[in-house]
């Protein structure tokens, strides 16, 4: 074999050595290389939109959970903010003149669970005074067909105590002195009616009203 022949020959082989590491050479590239992300990547669980709306605070996830067009009340709790649910037939209708209450539905507790008494518009009697024990004070009103909501409240240590001549309270009769409001419905005779608070046991301040509602 010539020279000529002899450098042919090696070039061959050189030419094919390097395509074979080129080859090679590809196919590790494309082994070690990260998986794309583009095309055919799955989204994470972080990246998939909600299908429904966010829900963060207590009033949002307390309206979420509602009818759409469903009414509800509600109310703060005074003491931590925390948003409590009332039941959806109760409410009160204000004055919008006033601002003062002119009717409620349902249940007065609800609307009404502590501190100062609310401003109705037909208050019949309202009375504050500090009572010694034993102490009491007797208010009297006329019965002329109006639902009767009495309102009663007292603070420092002590028990006030509730009763009534001509009428029945359908309420409590005797209540810790924690600031709460106490609701009683009235029902009166057919003619006038009084109502009593007495200081159980040891001096109180108290709180109390009178308020006519429409009949239903």
């Amino acid at each position: 074999m010539d020279v000529t022949s002899d450098d042919r020959l090696r070039s061959v082989v050189l030419f094919g050595a390097a395509a074979a590491v080129l080859v090679v050479g590809g196919w590790w590239w494309r082994a070690a290389a990260p998986a794309s992300t583009a095309g055919t990547a799955v989204p994470s669980a972080a990246a998939v939109p909600s299908v429904g709306p966010s829900v963060s605070t207590p009033m949002e996830r307390l309206l979420a959970a509602e009818e759409p067009d469903e009414r509800v009340t509600v109310r703060l709790d005074p003491n931590t903010g925390e948003v409590l649910r009332v039941r959806n037939g109760s409410h009160v209708v204000l004055d919008p003149a006033t601002g003062s209450i002119t009717d409620i539905e349902g249940d007065p507790a609800v609307l009404f669970p502590a501190g100062e008494l609310p401003s109705f518009q037909m208050t019949i009697w309202r009375e504050e005074r500090e009572l010694a024990p034993g102490q009491d004070v007797t208010r009297q009103a006329s019965n002329d067909g109006s639902r009767y909501l009495l309102q009663y409240r007292c603070t420092r240590p002590g028990t006030l105590a509730v009763t009534s001549d001509e009428a029945k309270i359908n309420g409590p009769a005797r209540i810790d002195c924690d600031g709460t409001v106490a609701n009683a419905e009235v029902l009166p005779g057919a003619g006038p009616f009084r109502v009593s608070l007495t200081a159980a046991d040891r001096p109180i301040d108290i709180q109390a009203q009178l308020v006519a509602l429409p009949p239903r």
